[in-house]
């Protein structure tokens, strides 16, 4: 007996799961009955294949309502032809100025970080990776004097892709190379066009894009 006057038989609980489980086997079951966590595994399961199947946002085909027609058709032209059309070009020349004072081509400015970038520079000929590391290093060199290329070296077109076929190269390398290791980053799309492979889902949205 306790301090208090009460029996330890009196205090003793009743072993709860083993009476749930007496009260359940005699509780009769409809037949054909499952029990609450199969059904709500089930219904979980449906709803995901259901969400599955959908296709997502950025991939549908978006309608334009009647008032982003008419900006379309009749705003747009002319934002383009004074504001955003002259822009764009003040910006391609102004690039193309600075990438000849320095004597460099657009993909020389290619991060060499990235993986696609890093494979497409291993995958170029030698004549093409001495030029490109010959023009960085000129570069520097005219950074750091704080001078510019002889005018007479300046008439070329930096646009030029140089890369682009080893970049694409690359892009298919490293894709054959995850299809083999059974890696498919599902939830970024990596090879996917028309963009240009480095992760965008838009094109043209990066500088790399061309």
């Amino acid at each position: 007996s306790s301090h208090f006057g009460f029996s330890s038989r009196t205090l003793a609980p009743r072993p709860l799961a083993a009476s749930c489980a007496r009260e359940r086997a005699r509780a009769p079951r409809a037949p054909g009955a499952m029990s609450f966590y199969r059904a709500l595994s089930k219904q979980l399961i449906k709803n995901y294949v259901n969400q599955r199947a959908v296709v997502p946002w950025y991939q549908q085909e978006q309608k334009l309502s009647l008032f982003e027609e008419w900006v379309k058709d009749t705003m747009y032209p002319v934002w383009f032809k004074y504001v955003k059309g002259p822009y764009e070009r003040y910006q391609y020349e102004h690039n193309v100025a600075d990438l000849r004072m320095y004597g460099l081509m657009f993909d020389d400015q290619h991060n060499t970080n990235e993986p696609v970038i890093e494979r497409a520079v291993e995958l170029l000929p030698h004549d093409l990776a001495v030029s490109r590391y010959r023009r960085m290093m000129r570069a520097f060199e005219i950074n750091t004097k704080k001078c510019h290329l002889p005018v007479e070296e300046q008439n070329y077109d930096p646009m030029i892709p140089y890369m682009a076929p080893f970049i694409e190269e690359a892009k298919f390398q490293m894709q054959e190379e995850q299809e083999l290791l059974n890696f498919h980053p599902w939830d970024r799309r990596l090879y996917s066009g028309p963009t240009t492979g480095f992760g965008e889902t838009t094109p043209h949205s990066t500088f790399t894009a061309w």
